[in-house]
């Protein structure tokens, strides 16, 4: 299988089982470029060299991303930017869902996507600390 470098006489970056490595700029520019393209997905798959199944799995990647930063967006927006009233928002876990986190850690997400992972009683402190000094600045 032949694969669209970005430039001709680029050498292509692979993992131990052959498959060619990504980078996320890639990536990103191989599906902005489908997005504009009109094409099915297998037929952009082929023109650029990668099997239909890591075109849809970024594809799904992406929408999974977006879909995630539109929640923590309208979260923020559903609470007062400039006053902490200390109220509690909403977190779903999605059922088949696999975590990315390491069990027994809290991730706490804020909008515009930072977070904080806290998985000891060191680390729940700080956090504790760290969200004090925020609701303080508001």
């Amino acid at each position: 299988m032949t694969f669209a470098a970005e430039e001709p006489g680029e050498i292509l970056s692979q993992d131990a089982q052959g498959r060619v490595l990504v980078s996320r700029e890639r990536r990103e520019l191989l599906l902005e470029q489908y997005d504009r393209s009109g094409m099915s997905g297998v037929k952009f798959a082929q023109y650029v060299g990668i099997k239909y199944s890591t075109l849809a799995y970024w594809l799904q990647s992406r929408r999974r991303h977006r879909e995630r930063e539109k929640l923590l967006m309208k979260a923020g927006a559903d609470t007062e930017v400039s006053k902490s009233n200390g109220a509690w928002i909403e977190a779903v876990v999605e059922k088949g869902s696999q975590s990315r986190v390491s069990t027994g850690a809290l991730r706490i997400y804020f909008a515009g996507g930072a977070y904080c992972q806290i998985s000891s009683a060191t680390e729940a402190a700080l956090a504790a600390e760290l969200l004090g000094r925020l609701g303080a600045k508001r």
